[in-house]
Formats: C-alpha cells, sequence, structure tokens
C-alpha cells in the first residue's frame, strides 16, 4: 500500500460532496492512474467508460491515465464504490468535476501529457494522475499555471495518504488549456525535494526494509518524512546520503506503529 485504504465511509463523503456540487450542468469525471495497476480495466467489468489519455501522445496505451466520464443518475454511488474498490491502498484515482464535455476535458489533459524542464528544455511525461504527485504539482505552480490547469473545473477531489479525500476548488470556465506546461529550475528542484520521502520509501522497499516500518501506509510516509528532515539538519543533500541516513535509522530501532 501507499496510502491508506479508504474509511469505510468514502462513498458517501463524496456523495455528500456531490450533493452541493453537481447539477445538470456539469459533468462529474474520474482521473485514474493506469500504471498502478495493469489489470484496471478488467476490474472495471465494462461498467465505466473510459478514454486513455495517452492514445493520441504516442504514449504507452496499457500504462496511460484513464479518463472515465460518470453516470450521474442512477449509476453514480455503484460507480464510486467499485472505483474506491479497485483502487484501495494506491494512490490512483481522484474525481473532477466540470461543465465542459469529455472531448474537451480529453484536450485539456493533452496539455500535461509531458512538461518542459527549464533551463536544459528536457521533456518528461508529467505523472498528474499520481495522486502523491498531483498536490506537489498544485503547490509548485505559480498563479498562472494554477489557474490555467484548474481552468474548466469546478471543484476536484484526491485523497491524501490517509485516504481522506482533499477538495480543491476550481476556476469554472468554459475553456481549457491552451499552452504546454514548463517549470523552471526552482519549481522542478522544489517538486523534487518535496518527493524525497517516497523515493526514499521506494529504496526502502528495493531493500525489503518495509517490513520495519508501521503497517498503516500513512504513518510509514510521515516516519520517512520525519527522518528526511532529521537528515538534511545534518547537511545531508544528496538522496543516497538521506537514503543510508533512514535505512540506518530504521534498523536501528522499529517505528511506533
Amino acid at each position: 500500500m501507499m496510502i491508506d485504504l479508504y474509511p469505510q465511509q468514502t462513498a458517501q463523503v463524496l456523495m455528500q460532496w456531490l450533493e452541493l456540487s453537481l447539477n445538470p450542468e456539469n459533468h462529474l469525471y474520474a482521473l485514474l492512474d493506469h500504471s498502478f495497476d495493469p489489470k484496471l480495466l478488467r476490474k472495471m467489468k465494462d461498467r465505466i467508460s473510459y478514454t486513455a489519455l495517452y492514445q493520441d501522445q504516442g504514449g504507452d496505451v496499457e500504462i496511460s491515465p484513464l479518463l472515465c466520464m460518470l453516470d450521474t443518475q442512477s449509476e453514480l454511488q455503484a460507480q464510486i464504490e467499485l472505483l474506491l474498490q479497485i483502487t484501495a491502498g494506491q494512490p490512483m484515482l481522484s474525481f473532477w468535476l466540470s461543465p465542459l464535455d469529455r472531448e474537451a476535458i480529453f484536450s485539456h489533459f493533452a496539455n500535461y501529457f509531458d512538461v518542459t524542464l527549464l533551463p536544459e528544455k528536457i521533456s518528461m511525461v508529467l505523472r498528474y494522475a499520481d495522486t502523491r504527485i498531483l498536490p506537489n504539482l498544485l503547490s509548485t505552480f505559480n498563479p498562472e499555471q494554477s489557474a490555467m490547469f484548474l481552468r474548466p473545473f469546478v471543484q476536484l477531489a484526491y485523497f491524501d495518504r490517509a485516504a481522506k479525500p482533499v477538495f480543491v476548488s476550481g476556476l469554472h470556465q468554459q475553456q481549457i488549456a491552451d499552452t504546454p506546461l514548463i517549470l523552471n529550475e526552482v519549481q522542478f528542484n522544489q517538486m523534487m525535494d518535496h518527493s524525497l520521502p517516497d523515493q526514499v520509501l521506494q529504496q526502502i522497499y528495493r531493500d525489503k526494509l518495509q517490513a520495519l516500518l508501521p503497517e498503516q501506509a500513512s504513518l510509514a510516509y510521515a516516519w520517512v518524512s520525519n527522518e528526511c528532515v532529521a537528515a538534511q539538519a545534518e547537511g545531508l543533500c544528496e538522496f543516497a546520503e538521506v537514503t543510508s541516513y533512514c535505512t540506518a535509522r530504521l534498523q536501528e530501532s522499529r517505528p511506533l506503529s
């Protein structure tokens, strides 16, 4: 698991959110990071229609983010419950409310297939559907980039490490992004700094030391985050140095669950 299991009342919480936000003029979309589960389409059981967002971009369709338009009438709660069931424990599900149709939202996200990093002008695929990366991205954007990204949405909801929904307001406009995303060096470094605990966690799993971490995903992430801060306070900046520090601390004593 990379996030906690969803609390029991999560579907009801989402339905209450939608009671306040959903109306006949808006469409509800689910965004799924397919790369976490290659069996995802089979688990959807043909009950939810989808569009693979990489299909026109030359990316691997097998790991493409999936844009799903949900039935906002009789099947909505059942579809939400199914999505919660098949994504449990993984940072791969978010909900997006917009007045625009699926073709427009598809075109909007096409502008975020990749990101150009300055000053080298390196192009990298942007995994905005990963809900560990999404809040990092939102906090890194400058006001103009944030407005561009949120332009066609009324609200969006994603899940934090404790699998609690986080709601973000959009701009509720009848427009989509019209320029590709470019991040400068400061922004890229900020995102890398924020992602350091996840990188260290991945290395701990590669080293097969995860049994020493708390079983609850959010507690494991919190422990690693605290140790990364402690390592940096000791003047350790390189990934290998921080990882070694955290691994040593992990082996000294098991964190409290």
